[in-house]
């Protein structure tokens, strides 16, 4: 099988590719190879292809994306053509650790603090024991998981040491372990919620799925992002948090990103980062050797399935994107 990779190579992935080469008869190509090759590859790994490429790309049989997110390819010619998609959930159980650090973070007023305590000022009860001082706990919060994937099930686990109750939100209900409670309606789920987490794959169904009539319900009440951006609609959350309705924000994943002709780059369009209880962070929630490690892990062993049965361990469903 001939295997373009479009992806970074790091030392474990390259070991990985020595390691399948040994025991399968695979040809590997990379990003320098893309024209003289794409017209005869069978697979190719990431999830940058453009549809021209793909119509180019006479052999593609399988699309290998080595992370979970498969809203950024061009679907309507990969399922014109009957081409697999296959993802990765290999860091799911790190991305779910970055969510719980970001709530913990959030509700704990670390960043607010630490940027106070920079110009020396002081909070808590060197100064009065002043209730504005107060940062929460999440110990006994009824959270709620928006997306009840990898990582909500994940983040299920390591909530149950806050003794939270916890609140599952999916399509289609199911008893699932770690969850006290599985609805699909969006409305029920966060209104009996005082801590807000967001795992969902970006979808046409997911796509702004928190809006102003969302938000409307969350007043007093913390949200955490680490499923994609638009999941939000982004002025109705600026506004959601400069009238005082949320408690607070914490995200991992936005609305701009660095590109090739911009390195210095906001993610945002409002100016979010001048609120006091909003916490920031670049989109690396499994930006960990283990996370890493992970995802490639779970790449090939999709690869060897396909190899060995024609089916990979994870399939992209085309008409629901995840």
């Amino acid at each position: 099988m001939k295997i373009l990779v479009l992806t970074k190579i790091t030392e474990y992935f390259e070991e990985m590719i020595k390691k399948f080469s040994k025991k399968y008869d695979l040809q590997w190509y990379t990003s320098k190879d893309v024209e003289k090759v794409l017209h005869e590859v069978d697979a190719v790994i990431g999830a940058s292809l453009s549809s021209e490429q793909i119509e180019k790309a006479s052999n593609l049989k399988i699309i290998f994306i080595p992370w979970t997110g498969a809203d950024k390819l061009p679907w309507d010619v990969i399922k014109r053509k009957n081409i697999i998609v296959s993802n990765s959930h290999g860091n799911g159980k790190i991305v779910a650790e970055r969510a719980l650090s970001l709530a913990l973070a959030l509700l704990g007023r670390v960043v607010e603090y630490h940027k106070d305590l920079e110009r020396g000022i002081w909070h808590g009860f060197v100064k009065g024991f002043k209730n504005e001082d107060l940062w929460y706990s999440l110990q006994k919060k009824s959270v709620v998981i928006l997306g009840t994937g990898v990582i909500g099930k994940h983040l299920a686990k390591l909530l149950k040491g806050f003794d939270c109750k916890i609140i599952g939100f999916k399509k289609h209900v199911e008893k699932i372990e770690g969850f006290d409670m599985v609805t699909d309606s969006i409305s029920v789920a966060v209104k009996n919620a005082d801590v807000i987490f967001l795992t969902l794959p970006l979808t046409n169904e997911t796509y702004h799925i928190i809006n102003a009539e969302i938000l409307d319900l969350m007043q007093g009440k913390f949200l955490i992002n680490v499923g994609r951006g638009e999941l939000i609609e982004e002025k109705s959350l600026y506004e959601a948090l400069l009238k005082g309705k949320l408690a607070g924000f914490a995200s991992d994943v936005w609305y701009e990103y660095p590109d090739n002709n911009r390195e210095v780059v906001l993610p945002f369009h409002y100016p979010f980062h001048k609120l006091k209880n909003v916490v920031l962070s670049p989109h690396v929630g499994g930006f960990t050797i283990e996370g890493q490690n992970g995802r490639i892990d779970e790449l090939f062993e999709n690869i060897e399935k396909y190899l060995n049965t024609g089916k990979p361990k994870n399939i992209v469903d085309p008409e629901k994107m995840y």
